[in-house]
């Protein structure tokens, strides 16, 4: 591959990545000072879901953005590295 390609793959990486950085964002650290009431996993809440339902799609959720968000930072160091290689081949 030429330069050009190589240097036109690395910034399609990277933008995609970016984007996808920019939805999903990587996971920071709660800083709550207050202590919330407990719920047992069978009480329904108001949408017909149990808490032990709610927690798990929360759990799902969760997972998909911390995938998400990494595969966004993969994409970005990949198209870097397409870059470089570019530049230095």
């Amino acid at each position: 591959m030429d330069a050009k390609t190589l240097n036109t793959i690395g910034l399609v990486l990277s933008i995609v990545g970016g984007t996808l950085w920019f939805f999903y964002g990587f996971p920071q650290p709660t800083h709550e000072e207050s202590v919330g009431l407990a719920l047992e996993d069978g009480t329904v809440l108001p949408d017909g879901r149990t808490v032990a339902q709610h927690n798990e799609q929360v759990r799902k959720t969760r997972a998909r953005y911390l995938y998400i968000s990494r595969l966004a930072l993969a994409l970005i160091i990949l198209g870097f590295v397409f870059q470089l290689w570019a530049t230095w081949r």
